[in-house]
């Protein structure tokens, strides 16, 4: 009667899970259908280039929308019969659209003020198209497809069209990354099921961990579009790509730190009922702590001014609250409903038995041996190979072009490429400076403007297109503005941080009196983000920092245990860094990596390596309940090494799957998390921790009870 009583309980807790997955399904819908771009590019209302943008379609609505170029392309040279056939066929089929798209006549304006849209070789023009704001993604692609099927029908043959800028790079990026996250947990399932035949040789014991995954993920995805259909927040869809990965990686850390402790008990003699009561017991501390640091370490970015780092928080913080709740009841079910056949087709009792015969030490046990016996000569090569490979992070390259991440065979890509080839990359992404004065604005005060830029070595060009006036408001003018330097480069930053702290001169020389300057455009923009982005990793770092410190002071009840963990975890972040910058700038020659990949490889990097430290520090403070801490740190590692290491590996692999995808900044972020992990799981927290525990810590009374005699050794 007690083990149905208990059989019942797994499954009602098994069919709790089930009814809610199914439940969510009913009523919301995949998260990915919910996601949505960044208002503001990400930047706060406060920000100068926010301002900008705002004034320009306040006071030129004409500038409001999202553009499109439609770039022509003919090897030979255009001939004039292409140009006006092209023309008419493109006006005519964005006019048709469903959409309410608009597109700049150039069928109606004269030869001369058709110029600037037309290379100086002649082999290329473009057409530039505005989509209407806030469409959705998949509303943009599906409109993308139907203009590039109908101008393809209708131009000559000797034309290339290639659709490029924001609204292109929308389609592509919707399309790319509905393709390629079907890929990805395919892999991520295959992957992580080969790995665990591999390493427990028991078909269902690597089926169980990818059940638990698959009901979490779905329970997860559904909260998530639920959350996205009502706008509690915005959803980003590489926070959904990373969030997908990293629930099944740790659901499957849970699941055999479980199945190891399962086992214990098993192998004591327990019934199944009673050793997984056991093993959740024992490790519901180090579930709940190394969860929970995960946990709070997404809330600090709460903290952020970037709104897609601010984005990770409550995506990342709904997945990990569901991870611990399916690592203390959907798990422990799932084994419990299995028993011991989930071992099969070893048998645990057996095992057991075997191992008491031969009496033999295992692989991390001799390793905790060793450690324990010569702490110092364990931890000084490691230390100096960390802080080596951080020294590489000195000649990191940032990138701020978005399209540097993404695959070149891209149509928007290639589009861009042509326009770049065709054109200077500041007349591509040209600026706009927005001037509001108090009084009017004389014509003779815009040419004294257009002239003060034109002497500054930064520009390029600046000049007045069309009427530069807002309508029936001569107190605000705009003017065009071309910077010598890469648009996307930190170069072109620089000058135009250098052009806003000297407005005032330049309005002094120009003669406008009581005025605001402001600079619309990508590289003001960008110029701001990579301040908003500096900003934040110091923040997030000694917030998340300080956090992770107090939580292991809890867990540890040491001052010094904190600081110590920390430190080799900061620096297992920089040595993976340091590497990545090596082999992807260095090996592999890309220009530089995403300005994103510090912040997001440290929050994840260190809140994952703490996790393992957290798993093995609670197994030591169990051991030392009854064994000096040499004998104690030796049993902790001996103990945990297996479960630890192969949930490392495992780890690490679900992460390196990043590396397949198409966008650069998911390949070296993905790199960079699997090089954090494996440095942590073999070398730190096996070897690092326990020497610094042994070093830091004095041998002192055993508490509660004595030593066996099989832990007695020369120098406990």
């Amino acid at each position: 009667m007690r083990l149905l009583k208990e059989k019942k309980r797994w499954l009602l807790i098994l069919l709790a899970w089930l009814v809610a997955a199914a439940a969510l399904s009913l009523f919301a819908t995949s998260a990915k259908e919910q996601t949505s771009p960044n208002k503001n590019a990400g930047l706060p209302e406060t920000s100068s280039s926010i301002q900008a943008e705002k004034a320009l379609k306040q006071y030129f609505p004409s500038s409001e929308g999202v553009p499109l170029f439609v770039v022509v392309y003919d090897k030979k040279g255009l001939k004039e019969p292409d140009v006006e056939k092209a023309i008419t066929v493109i006006e005519k089929v964005v006019g048709e659209a469903e959409q309410d798209l608009t597109i700049i006549p150039l069928s109606k304006m004269p030869t001369q003020a058709r110029t600037s849209f037309f290379s100086k070789d002649q082999t290329t023009f473009f057409l530039p198209v505005i989509f209407p704001s806030g469409l959705e993604n998949k509303v943009v692609k599906t409109t993308m497809d139907g203009l590039k099927k109908e101008v393809a029908n209708g131009l000559p043959p000797n034309l290339d069209t290639y659709f490029t800028g924001p609204a292109g790079i929308v389609a592509d990026t919707y399309e790319m990354f509905s393709k390629a996250d079907v890929v990805l947990i395919l892999a991520t399932v295959g992957l992580i099921f080969l790995l665990l035949i591999v390493i427990y040789r028991s078909p269902l014991l690597a089926l169980i961990p990818l059940i638990g995954a698959g009901i979490s993920y779905s329970v997860v995805d559904r909260l998530l579009g639920l959350m996205g259909k009502y706008e509690w927040f915005a959803i980003d869809s590489q926070a959904l790509s990373i969030m997908m990965i990293l629930l099944f990686a740790v659901i499957t850390d849970y699941s055999l730190l479980l199945f190891a402790r399962f086992r214990e008990e098993l192998e004591k003699g327990l019934p199944v009922n009673d050793a997984m009561k056991t093993a959740v017991r024992f490790v519901k501390e180090p579930i709940l702590f190394s969860g929970g640091t995960v946990f709070l370490s997404m809330l600090t970015l709460f903290f952020a001014v970037y709104e897609p780092y601010r984005g990770f928080a409550p995506v990342f913080a709904v997945a990990v609250a569901l991870m611990i709740l399916s690592g203390v009841t959907l798990l422990p079910a799932l084994f419990a409903i299995a028993g011991e056949k989930a071992f099969w087709p070893a048998n645990p009792r057996k095992h057991a038995v075997v191992v008491k015969r031969t009496g033999k030490e295992g692989f991390w046990h001799r390793i905790g041996r060793f450690v324990t016996a010569k702490p110092w000569l364990s931890l000084v090569p490691i230390v100096l190979v960390l802080v080596l490979c951080t020294s590489m992070i000195r000649q990191v390259q940032y990138s701020f072009n978005l399209l540097d991440s993404f695959p070149q065979e891209m149509s928007s890509i290639q589009g861009f490429a042509r326009l770049n080839d065709a054109f200077s990359a500041g007349e591509i992404a040209p600026s706009t400076v927005i001037v509001k004065a108090k009084g009017e604005v004389s014509q003779e005060q815009i040419q004294h403007l257009v002239a003060e830029f034109n002497r500054r070595a930064s520009v390029s060009k600046a000049e007045v297109q069309g009427n530069p006036y807002a309508e029936h408001q001569r107190n605000v003018v705009k003017v065009n503005l071309v910077l010598k330097h890469n648009p996307y480069s930190e170069k072109a930053f620089d000058d135009i941080e250098r052009l806003r702290e000297d407005s005032a001169p330049l309005l002094k020389a120009s003669q406008i009196q009581d005025a605001k300057l402001l600079i619309a455009g990508e590289t003001a923009q960008n110029a701001d983000i990579r301040q908003a982005s500096h900003g934040d990793e110091i923040r997030i770092l000694l917030i998340m920092t300080i956090l992770i410190m107090v939580m292991l002071g809890i867990q540890t009840r040491s001052f010094f245990a904190p600081i110590y963990i920390m430190a080799t975890v900061l620096l297992s972040f920089g040595a993976a860094l340091g590497l990545s910058i090596f082999v992807f700038q260095d090996l592999l020659g890309y220009p530089g990596i995403s300005y994103r990949t510090p912040l997001y490889t440290f929050v994840f990097l260190v809140a994952l390596g703490v996790d393992y430290s957290i798993m093995l520090i609670s197994r030591i403070r169990e051991e030392r309940k009854v064994l000096p801490i040499k004998a104690a740190v030796r049993e902790g590692v001996g103990k945990t090494g297996g479960v630890i290491s192969s949930a490392g590996l495992i780890l690490a692999a679900t992460f390196a799957v990043l590396i397949t995808q198409p966008v650069m900044e998911l390949r070296v972020f993905g790199f960079a998390v699997a090089i954090g992990v494996l440095l942590d799981t073999f070398i730190v927290r096996p070897i690092a921790i326990p020497a610094l525990m042994v070093i830091t810590t004095k041998e002192g009374a055993i508490k509660k009870g004595t030593v066996p005699q099989r832990f007695s050794a020369p120098g406990d």
